[in-house]
């Protein structure tokens, strides 16, 4: 019986003991996504550098290149959202911004649209280098993005970008 005993004694402290190892590989693993990443690519044909910047509380957000011109006909604000973890290389995001007409000397500029886009993110296996893809639609400026229901779509867009990662000392 003793004999019995010890072996669901070791096998229970075995399980724990790789279970705990587990959680805490997948912690670990989820930080090596943080951090900052510099990326070109194209959003709709238009070449367009973006800094993406992954937290760690899970805030995800991203500068684009061509915020202050008219490339793309309207100016970009940057994108703020969430990430989670999707598997062992890669991150979605979900993200909203706010797009409008750059200011004139006759017009203050203003707001034309809300959007939202979802972004898909992989990492070699080092965390060094980072594919991004994202696809996004947008809305009138009063549309409620958490919930736009039916609401008209006013633009879509997409891209894809590659880039790396930032070491700032």
């Amino acid at each position: 019986m003793n004999g019995r005993r010890l072996s669901w004694l070791f096998m229970f402290f075995s399980m724990a003991t790789i279970l705990m190892g587990v959680s805490g590989q997948s912690e670990a693993g989820k930080n090596q996504f943080v951090g900052t990443y510099y990326t070109i690519g194209a959003e709709d044909g238009i070449p367009t550098p973006v800094i993406v910047q992954i937290g760690r509380d899970g805030t995800y957000t991203t500068v684009s290149g061509i915020q202050n011109t008219t490339l793309a006909g309207v100016v970009f604000t940057n994108d703020v959202g969430t990430w989670k973890k999707t598997c062992k290389n890669e991150i979605t995001a979900k993200t909203f911004s706010i797009s409008s007409l750059p200011p004139t000397e006759s017009c203050p500029g203003s707001v034309v649209s809300n959007c939202i886009a979802d972004q898909v993110i992989t990492f070699t296996n080092n965390f060094q280098e980072i594919n991004l893809t994202v696809s996004g639609k947008c809305y009138a400026p009063d549309v409620n993005l958490a919930d736009p229901g039916d609401a008209p779509v006013i633009h879509e867009f997409s891209g894809s970008f590659q880039g790396k990662r930032l070491n700032i000392p």
